[in-house]
């Protein structure tokens, strides 16, 4: 099992390697930082959430019960990092937003899939597309709002907010899961053009090489910064996150593979486009890649870990 956790999370390393790499041997400068951390956040991953969305079946997604569980788990590591960042560390709510949003998105699509074929097999599949749902409805939109929410003395607060809601909806991300929303739920998929379709899946194909791609170029010349704040985000994200998904499993009464693929998807390390979420707002990038990197090697003990506690 430890092989099969090393084997998902060992091309992770060396596609971020690739891309510190390119810039250390003056492939690409300072700039390609941007841009592909625009390219993913603008087009790769919003047709990957399009894709997901559009195509899944109706009945697979609207596990209510499953949903919520997984929603309010994620919520109680959103909520108890945000308000220690906001309260306890002083934190703006930009930066606050962006370290709750690394501590509660995990990374499914780029080790919770490999990881979860390998320990439960093709069906689990369903539960990240169900993870996915959630978080693309749920916790990117929010985050948005909360990176483009700019106070000012000069307007008032209602308005600085409509602002910002307004402008968090016209981001790709958000858009690419309302209309596959309403293509999946209208039954209108089987009408989308093949040439619209496979055009959307190429691009969608790119995401995690695209994505990881842009981690390395960001890790080149940034240190790790080890702080109260570090730790702490760091305990909530391989720690508490496990535990949180295993307490709301309980209450919902979920048991079997359904139960296995909630907390393993809710335990999993920091997501990739959390980081790039960070680079793109400049919000606190350095932490962020630094979170990222350090959950991922904590990864390979919590992992195993947590495996022998649910058998």
């Amino acid at each position: 099992m430890i092989s099969e956790i090393i084997n998902s999370i060992l091309p992770v390393f060396i596609i971020i390697f690739i891309g510190w790499l390119s810039m250390q041997l003056n492939i690409f400068d300072s700039s390609a930082k941007k841009v592909c951390a625009t390219l993913v956040s603008s087009y790769v991953f919003p047709a990957l959430l399009f894709m997901e969305t559009a195509t899944a079946k109706p009945d697979d997604i609207l596990d209510v019960r499953w949903m919520s569980a997984f929603f309010l788990a994620m919520l109680s590591i959103w909520v108890i990092s945000f308000a220690s960042g906001k309260y306890i560390f002083k934190q703006s709510t930009k930066n606050g937003a962006m370290q709750s949003m690394l501590c509660a998105f995990p990374n499914m699509g780029g080790m919770g899939i490999p990881f979860l074929l390998h320990l439960i097999g093709s069906g689990a599949l369903i539960s990240v597309a169900k993870a996915n749902f959630v978080v693309s409805l749920t916790l990117i939109p929010i985050t948005i709002l909360l990176l483009e929410l700019k106070p000012s003395s000069s307007q008032k607060k209602s308005k600085i907010f409509i602002q910002a809601f307004m402008k968090s909806i016209r981001k790709p991300m958000f858009l690419a899961v309302v209309i596959g929303a309403f293509i999946c739920f209208s039954g209108t998929n089987q009408y989308i053009p093949f040439v619209f379709s496979e055009t959307i899946k190429s691009i969608s194909k790119a995401c995690i090489f695209v994505s990881l791609f842009a981690v390395g170029l960001a890790l080149h010349n940034t240190k790790i910064r080890i702080s109260k704040l570090f730790m702490f985000n760091l305990f909530i994200k391989s720690i508490l996150s496990g535990f949180l998904a295993w307490v709301f499993v309980q209450i919902f009464n979920i048991h079997g593979n359904d139960a296995k693929e909630l907390i393993f998807l809710l335990a999993m390390p920091t997501a990739t486009i959390a980081t790039i979420l960070a680079l793109q707002w400049n919000a606190q990038p350095e932490e962020a890649t630094s979170m990222y990197l350090a959950s991922t090697l904590l990864s390979i003990i919590t992992l195993p870990v947590l495996i022998y506690l649910l058998n």
